[in-house]
C-alpha cells in the first residue's frame, strides 16, 4: 500500500509497505479523509517540541473497517469511523484518575506512531468510535480538531454564561470559538492579524472579531463587555507576543487556556500572573466525552465545519498540499488529504 512519510524538513517520500493485519484487541481501517493539523504544519518544519522525523503523520481522520482483530465486538466490516488517536497505558496515575490524555507513556497516532498519511491503519479498537449516519468523511476527520476545541473550553470548568476572547483564529481557535458559543458561553470575541481568516470566524457565527493589527484589543473587550473584562481567554497561537498579550489583557482572577503548540521557549511575565491571581492552565488534546459532543454538536450543526474545508489533496500529493498550505497561510485552514 501507498505510504507517505515526512522523512526530514520540508521532505515528503512516498513508499510502498505491505498492508497491516489486525492484532488481537485491533481493527485495520482503510482512510477515506484526513486532515493536516497545525501540529503536523509544525513538524514539517521540525518546529513540534514533541514530534521527531521521520513520522508519517496524520492524526485526524476517519474511514471504512476493513478488517476485524480477534475479541473485538461491536462492529462490522464497512462500518465507517473515526479514530481518538490517543495510546495510552490505562495504568499510570492519570489514566486511572480518567485523564489519560496526559497519560505518562502518551503517545499520539500520526505524531509519535504512525499516521493516516498511507492507505490502510491498524488501531486498537477501543480508540474506534462510529460516525453517524448523516456525517461525511470529511466531518468525520474533523471531529478530532472539534474535541481539542471542547477540551480547551472545559479546562477553566463551564464556560456557560461566561465571556470568552479567543486569541487566534485558526482552526483551532476557530473551533474553540464556536465550541464556547455551543456550550454555552455568553458571548465570545475572536482575535488574529488576519482579515480573511476573521471573516471565515464571522462566517461561522462568531459575531466579535478583532484584528488586533488595526485595533487595540484591551480598548474593543472594555467597549464589549465594559470594565469586568473577559472571564476566560483561550490562547490559540502559539507564540510569545499571544501569551504576552493574554497576560496583559487578562483581568485580576480570570482564566488563560493555553491551547497553541509553541514551536519555541516562550518566556511569562510571573510577575502579572501573581499579581492578578490569573489561572494559567494548559490544555492537551481531550477525553471521550470531548469527542461525543463533538460529534453531537456537529452533527447537529452547532458547530459548523464546512466553512473550514479550504482544499483537498490526493494521498499521493501530500507534498503538494503542505505547500498549498505554506503558500496560503492566511486562507488555508484545513486541507484534506483523499485516500
Amino acid at each position: 500500500m501507498l505510504q507517505m512519510t515526512l522523512s526530514a524538513p520540508k521532505t515528503i517520500t512516498r513508499g510502498e509497505v505491505p498492508e497491516p493485519r489486525a492484532a488481537s484487541g485491533q481493527v485495520v481501517i482503510k482512510v477515506v479523509r484526513s486532515g493536516i493539523c497545525g501540529s503536523d504544519i509544525h513538524a514539517y518544519y521540525d518546529k513540534h517540541p514533541f514530534i521527531s522525523l521521520p513520522i508519517v503523520t496524520g492524526h485526524e481522520f476517519s474511514g471504512t473497517i476493513a478488517e476485524i482483530g480477534e475479541g473485538v465486538s461491536g462492529f462490522t466490516a464497512g462500518n465507517r469511523v473515526t479514530v481518538m488517536p490517543q495510546v495510552f497505558c490505562g495504568e499510570c496515575l492519570n489514566c486511572r484518575k480518567g485523564r489519560y490524555n496526559i497519560c505518562s507513556t502518551l503517545k499520539v497516532i500520526g505524531c509519535q506512531t504512525p499516521g493516516a498519511s498511507q492507505e490502510m491503519l491498524a488501531a486498537d479498537a477501543k480508540l474506534v468510535l462510529l460516525l453517524p449516519d448523516g456525517m461525511g468523511f470529511d466531518e468525520g476527520a474533523m471531529l478530532e480538531p472539534v474535541a481539542v476545541g471542547i477540551h480547551a473550553c472545559r479546562r477553566a470548568g463551564c464556560v456557560e454564561n461566561k465571556k470568552v476572547a479567543v486569541l487566534g483564529a485558526g482552526t483551532i481557535g476557530n473551533l474553540a470559538a464556536q465550541a464556547a458559543k455551543a456550550l454555552g458561553a455568553e458571548s465570545v470575541m475572536i482575535t488574529d492579524i488576519s482579515g480573511p481568516r476573521l471573516e471565515l470566524a464571522k462566517k461561522c457565527g462568531i459575531e466579535h472579531t478583532v484584528n488586533i493589527s488595526e485595533r487595540d484589543l484591551a480598548a474593543e473587550i472594555k467597549n464589549l463587555w465594559g470594565g469586568d473584562g473577559a472571564d476566560l481567554i483561550i490562547e490559540c497561537v502559539g507564540l510569545q507576543s499571544a501569551i504576552d498579550q493574554a497576560i496583559n489583557i487578562g483581568r485580576k482572577g480570570s482564566d488563560i487556556v493555553v491551547a497553541g503548540v509553541f514551536g519555541e521557549y516562550a518566556s511569562v511575565n510571573m510577575g502579572l500572573v501573581q499579581d492578578k491571581e490569573l489561572n494559567l492552565i494548559g490544555t492537551l488534546m481531550y477525553t471521550k466525552e470531548d469527542w461525543l459532543d463533538a460529534m453531537r454538536l456537529a452533527d447537529g450543526k452547532r458547530i459548523v465545519l464546512e466553512p473550514l474545508m479550504s482544499a483537498r489533496f490526493p494521498l499521493s500529493a501530500l507534498g503538494e498540499a503542505f505547500t498549498y498550505i505554506e503558500n496560503n497561510k492566511d486562507t488555508a485552514l484545513k486541507v484534506l488529504i483523499e485516500s
